[in-house]
């Protein structure tokens, strides 16, 4: 029997679209606020965005005059990101590549890896968990910092529908909502575009499995990192607790 086709990311299929279904004009000052106090705990020179998507948070380090590199596994996604920044004069670049295998000409040539945003679930495995905070400690100088944020999926309640965002951009809706099973986690999303007649609609369905905190945790030492703090959130300011919603996770090399 031939196996099933995966069904394709919204996020993928729609990459040019990304900023207008994640809010990103919206979220953007509050996340600036995020980046700076990232940007004040770590004190980074050269910062790798992993899972940079179209590049928000790339730009937020350059605003501050950090080089930063933007690395997703999405093409179409790097092709959004470059093409914002073509001609900017601000020092930010893109790279194609995976968590779990980034080029060895990059160790040892960043003071900071951030990986937000449940990014790092797009790996997939506990295997690729490891490989990726071995390859992220690798392309670190000694002494610097990973900052890792995901959501705490066991203070989500099992088999409950959690609602994301809903947005809408010059007649396109976008519509988000999250389900738990087990450790896995399904991400709804239905756009609807309203300039058709009648409107039409698409929905997209990403599930995986995601990890726990403690799992993440273990993960991190074995990759060689220490001095692992966890929070609840990116300001560092609150610790993080069973039922915090996120974990944000800060190691050093």
């Amino acid at each position: 029997m031939a196996k099933a086709k995966a069904t394709p990311s919204a996020f993928e299929v729609y990459a040019h679209e990304y900023d207008w279904m994640t809010n990103a004009a919206q979220r953007e000052n509050y996340h600036r606020n995020e980046v700076a106090a990232i940007i004040d705990r770590t004190q980074p020179e050269r910062v790798l965005d992993a899972g940079c998507a179209t590049g928000l948070t790339t730009k937020l380090f350059a605003e501050r005059g950090i080089e930063a590199v933007g690395l997703d596994r999405s093409e179409r996604m790097l092709e959004v990101a470059r093409e914002k920044f073509a001609g900017s004069e601000l020092p930010v670049s893109f790279l194609g590549g995976e968590f779990e295998r980034l080029p060895r000409k990059l160790d040892g040539s960043f003071d900071l890896v951030v990986c937000l945003a449940n990014s790092i679930t797009g790996v997939s495995t506990k295997t690729g968990l490891l490989n990726s905070l071995r390859s992220f400690r690798r392309v670190l100088r000694p002494g610097g910092r990973l900052v890792l944020q995901m959501l705490n999926y066991l203070a989500v309640q099992d088999g409950s529908l959690m609602p994301i965002r809903a947005t809408e951009n010059e007649g396109i809706v976008y519509a988000r909502y999250s389900q738990r099973r087990g450790r896995k986690l399904a991400v709804h999303l239905v756009r609807i575009d309203l300039n058709q007649d009648p409107p039409t609609n698409e929905p997209f369905v990403h599930e995986f499995d995601n990890f726990t905190p403690d799992e993440v945790i273990r993960a991190s030492r074995r990759a060689g990192f220490k001095d692992i703090r966890r929070f609840a959130d990116l300001y560092f300011k609150e610790r993080f607790k069973k039922a915090s919603r996120n974990l944000v996770l800060v190691a050093k090399a």
